[in-house]
């Protein structure tokens, strides 16, 4: 069976793409692993997505070990703010837009990115999605938080962004309350949210996954 994945480096970032089980797709995912992930580690969601779709996964810029990887720097209580992660963002999302536009996605929509993230990477999933509201359509934060000090945008800036939210309410890395307050901060900018709780601890269960994939196909 042809190899429908490969890597590639679009500096400073690298990413792992996976090409659509169909010939013709039709939408673009960007998967962003969390905390000592990797681009590999996020392909568990795969199943989540759309047959017909391309799918990126981006590799952290900051090497933990050997292969784990992050996006911002929490070890000797370090807290990263909003604008933190901006900088990261900003630069991952220029990195993408490089990368659609040097490969020949054959796709009908290269505008609105789709985004799943997980704990440190939905934190930089809800960055991106915040900075360049019109890039990203559906957004799928798990296990995930907002970082502090957010901006204050206008009233209706995330009029035209859809996102699902799930989070375990036993969470102990993430707590669960930081869920419902990006909930709100989404919500306050007229955002359309969708949210899966479950009794787990830091990780996404069968019931929001299924939701999940539910989200993607309507």
């Amino acid at each position: 069976m042809e190899d429908k994945a490969f890597d590639i480096y679009v500096n400073p970032y690298y990413f792992r793409i996976k090409k659509p089980l169909k010939i013709h797709s039709t939408q673009i995912y960007c998967l962003i692993h969390g905390w000592s992930g990797n681009e590999k580690s996020m392909s568990i969601f795969s199943s989540s997505i759309p047959d017909d779709s391309v799918i990126i996964f981006p590799r952290g810029p900051l090497q933990l070990a050997a292969n784990d990887y992050a996006w911002a720097e929490i070890r000797n209580n370090l807290k990263p703010t909003f604008d933190d992660y901006a900088k990261i963002a900003s630069v991952l999302f220029n990195s993408i837009q490089d990368l659609v536009k040097s490969i020949d996605f054959p796709t009908t929509n290269t505008k609105n990115i789709n985004l799943i993230g997980f704990s440190q990477g939905a934190a930089m999933s809800a960055v991106l999605s915040i900075l360049y509201p019109e890039n990203f359509y559906k957004v799928a934060l798990l296990s995930g938080f907002l970082p502090s000090q957010p901006p204050i945008l206008e009233p209706a800036a995330l009029t035209s962004n859809n996102y699902y939210i799930a989070h375990g309410t036993q969470d102990t890395l993430v707590e669960f309350k930081k869920a419902i307050k990006l909930k709100n901060y989404l919500e306050e900018y007229n955002a359309t949210t969708e949210f899966c709780q479950e009794d787990l601890g830091h990780k996404i269960g069968a019931s929001c996954l299924k939701n999940l994939k539910l989200f993607f196909q309507t």
